[in-house]
């Protein structure tokens, strides 16, 4: 993509895996524009429009060519695999519609002759990008856009509104489609075991970022609402999502008003008495799982002090981090915090180590200090009280079983290799069943991980179609679709973008990205009402 490779780690380079930045060599950018045009999220932005702590990030850009860099070895050519055109088009299903679904049917659309048909439970399309990504961070769900064009695509066939496993089965799939690809992501909460854990005072991260995002609510089930009836919130864990919930919860609200975050939930917020979220990890900073640019940001971006609690110790442990996402950590201010006193005035974000929750009565916290324990010196881990709290378990997601596939009940994944589905028992590939994106490979690495991964699964696709180890389809494309259409209200492309066009038209109007359906049955009432020029029916 850039004419003079100026941009590293390039995927070539050992810190490409593991970088949460991409930098740009100013002595050898030749400001052509390619990168900026390309990047799907906008994040690349000329330095001299840069404000506030933003311009940090000029800094670390020129520090990361401050050390001479190795000559980059360029690993052997690789290519996408062709496939063998000779017969009929290969019929592939993607179940989901997120992030690595729908780069999944991109690359098939654009790199081979395959007919593509996109299986999602809800009426419209977006998986993560519509209602994982944080309200504030307009830019990455602007992503969501790009593709667009792959649900209208001629070769592809969209099935919203239709759940894999409910509506349909896996085996009924592939009596209709040669492959069956898998990326319904990571939509289950880990648990931790502690006393209280079912206290109504404890509630997911999963289902914050749902409430903040307006994720849809279903027929005759509660939307679910965050508590904000305390001062105080403790967040277990300090990944992003950790940080987007505290930045959300104590954002100003006129800040979220331009965003896509729902009327109802603004609402809520603007009626909160959180003064304080305590984002807790249970090691030391160096395992903190937050990404630079994200803590960062995060005293301007969520308006309030962000301060890291005073431990015997935690100074000397901040100052000899030697990651650079973790060298973010000095520049924050260490301050005495007594959690088992009320909040002080004023909105705050205090950072804590060596901490987990310990057990909630009826409201009341318990944390536990594990510093101790880690040191392996025999002493107990100290336990204390801080009151009446709301809890959120920010501690990772898992995936999901999905009804005919096998499931590891330990690890909570998909057993597969290269992205094919594979027999737990034999250890060999169930044919043409796949899987891709935080699906294939747990809840690890974002959006441009997905793309990465959506090649390599497509790969292994078609190395198999050219082996003839893929399925053989029995069932025809109308008897498929009456099937289908007997059992659910099938929400086409057409039907889904007028959705998301509405929303948007919606949005305008109120100087915002969107204004968002908060239910299902809205969803599809909105699918409904088809300009007269849209009625045609489509596949």
């Amino acid at each position: 993509m850039c004419p003079v490779n100026c941009i590293h780690p390039t995927p070539d380079e050992p810190d490409f895996g593991t970088t949460d930045t991409l930098y740009v060599d100013p002595a050898v950018c030749i400001d052509c524009g390619a990168c900026a045009d390309a990047c799907p999220v906008k994040a690349i932005v000329p330095a001299d429009i840069l404000r506030g702590d933003a311009r940090n990030f000029i800094d670390i850009n020129a520090q990361f060519y401050e050390t001479p860099r190795d000559e980059t070895v360029w690993s052997a050519p690789s290519f996408t695999h062709s496939m063998d055109t000779d017969g009929d088009p290969l019929r592939v299903a993607i179940v989901g519609s997120g992030p690595a679904a729908s780069y999944t049917a991109r690359h098939l659309l654009t790199t081979t002759t395959c007919d593509v048909a996109i299986f999602e439970r809800l009426p419209i399309p977006g998986g993560l990008l519509r209602e994982g990504v944080a309200p504030d961070h307009g830019s990455t769900k602007a992503m969501a856009s790009a593709f667009r064009w792959v649900y209208a695509h001629p070769r592809t066939s969209t099935y919203f509104n239709v759940e894999v496993g409910k509506d349909i089965s896996l085996a009924e799939l592939r009596q209709r489609f040669h492959a069956v690809i898998y990326g319904v992501g990571a939509r289950g909460a880990n648990t931790i075991g502690f006393v209280g854990e079912q206290d109504p005072a404890v509630v997911h991260a999963g289902d914050v970022v749902g409430w903040y995002n307006g994720r849809p609510s279903e027929p005759g089930v509660e939307p679910f609402a965050m508590p904000l009836d305390k001062e105080r919130v403790v967040v277990i864990g300090n990944g992003n999502v950790a940080l987007d919930v505290a930045r959300t919860l104590l954002a100003p609200v006129e800040s979220l008003q331009t965003t896509d975050m729902p009327a109802g939930v603004l609402e809520q917020l603007r009626h909160s008495k959180v003064r304080e979220v305590v984002v807790l990890g249970r090691r030391a900073p160096k395992f903190a799982a937050f990404t630079r640019p994200e803590l960062l940001m995060l005293p301007e971006t969520a308006n309030c002090d962000v301060v890291i609690e005073d431990r015997p110790g935690i100074r000397d442990e901040i100052a000899e981090l030697t990651e650079a996402r973790h060298q973010v950590l000095a520049s924050l201010p260490v301050v005495p915090i007594d959690l088992t006193a009320p909040p002080v005035p004023g909105r705050r974000i205090v950072l804590g180590f060596d901490t987990t929750i310990a057990q909630v009565v009826e409201g009341q916290v318990s944390l536990r200090r594990t510093q101790d324990a880690a040191a392996g010196d025999g002493m107990e881990p100290q336990e204390f009280t801080i009151g009446q709290a709301n809890v959120v378990l920010a501690n990772g997601f898992r995936v999901l079983p999905q009804p005919g596939l096998p499931y590891d009940e330990v690890t909570h994944r998909i057993p597969q290799q290269d992205g094919r589905v594979v027999d737990p028992g034999t250890g060999q590939p169930i044919g043409g069943v796949y899987v891709v994106g935080w699906t294939k490979r747990g809840a690890v690495g974002g959006l441009g991980k997905n793309r990465l991964d959506s090649e390599s699964t497509v790969n292994a696709l078609l190395e198999d179609a050219n082996a003839g180890r893929l399925n053989k389809p029995t069932m025809g494309w109308l008897a498929f679709r009456r099937l289908v259409n007997g059992r659910t209200d099938v929400v086409s492309a057409r039907r889904a973008l007028h959705v998301l066009d509405r929303e948007e038209k919606a949005g305008r109007k109120a100087g915002r990205p969107r204004e968002k359906f908060v239910s299902t049955d809205e969803l599809l009432a909105a699918s409904r009402l088809l300009p007269r020029r849209d009625r045609t029916p489509i596949g």
